[in-house]
């Protein structure tokens, strides 16, 4: 005996199917984007293509959507040509006065003369300071590359490309290790950066090519975080535009529910 095959009614549905249900599914969606430090992952014309739809927050010098290949490269080159000697050579002498002033002369106990007995196993004095600051230039002379000699090393007039035209390697051929790289990435969107101004918080619309290079600086961590970046410059700002110190996000978020 042979079992009949049974009709398979499935295909013949899919090929009724209605065109207005097929047209049904055409539902026009409208979206908006709004991000907080998104990292640099557009081209410069795609940036400009989704204006309409995305927008971008950053908050002043988060790293985040500056940082791309050609940033941090060129970021290292800039620290590589930085001459900071003189910068950490005042550092550490402000540290050796900061402790000169702090623990020398101090005394906790009197001699049998009378006179005031320093307690301390040591005690710092300008000598000690010079000592002290001829090892760290000697450290920082070996530190710093030959290659790249501090600007006052130039001739008046020189500059150091000056000097790099004429440097050729292997047979003449001139070494570009050093040519700084064309940033090719951006944050999407409408892009509206808050910044300190020095007296509060403040913003504005800025093209997606305005972070094409990290800005170094101490809260460039921590502008890219939630707490202690973005929801610490809206909160500012809003203590700003109510005129008031002791505004929070909490108190208001209770006022709202008893108003209702």
């Amino acid at each position: 005996t042979t079992t009949p095959a049974k009709n398979d009614d499935s295909s013949s549905t899919r090929d009724n199917t209605n065109d207005d249900d097929v047209e049904a599914y055409n539902i026009p969606i409208s979206a908006h984007v709004v991000g907080f430090g998104c990292p640099a992952l557009l081209s410069e014309q795609l940036s400009r293509s989704t204006r309409d739809y995305v927008t971008t927050v950053i908050a002043d010098a988060d790293f985040i959507p500056r940082m791309s290949g050609a940033t941090l490269v060129n970021l290292l080159l800039d620290l590589r040509k930085l001459d900071y000697r003189k910068q950490a050579e005042r550092d550490v002498e402000q540290a050796l006065r900061e402790l000169q002033t702090r623990f020398t002369g101090y005394s906790s106990s009197s001699s049998d003369n009378g006179s005031e007995k320093n307690s301390l196993p040591f005690n710092i004095d300008d000598d000690d300071i010079k000592k002290v600051m001829n090892f760290v230039h000697s450290g920082l002379e070996k530190v710093i590359p030959s290659s790249t000699p501090s600007p006052s090393a130039f001739p008046p007039g020189q500059e150091q490309n000056e000097i790099d035209e004429g440097s050729n390697t292997d047979g003449g051929r001139k070494e570009n290790w050093e040519e700084r790289m064309k940033p090719v990435l951006f944050p999407p969107g409408t892009c509206i950066h808050f910044y300190r101004d020095g007296s509060g918080i403040d913003g504005t619309y800025v093209p997606c090519t305005f972070f094409n290079e990290i800005d170094v600086a101490r809260t460039m961590v921590n502008d890219h975080l939630i707490s202690s970046g973005y929801r610490r410059i809206f909160l500012n700002l809003m203590r700003d535009f109510h005129r008031d110190d002791h505004f929070s996000f909490e108190s208001n978020k209770m006022n709202d529910s008893t108003s209702k």
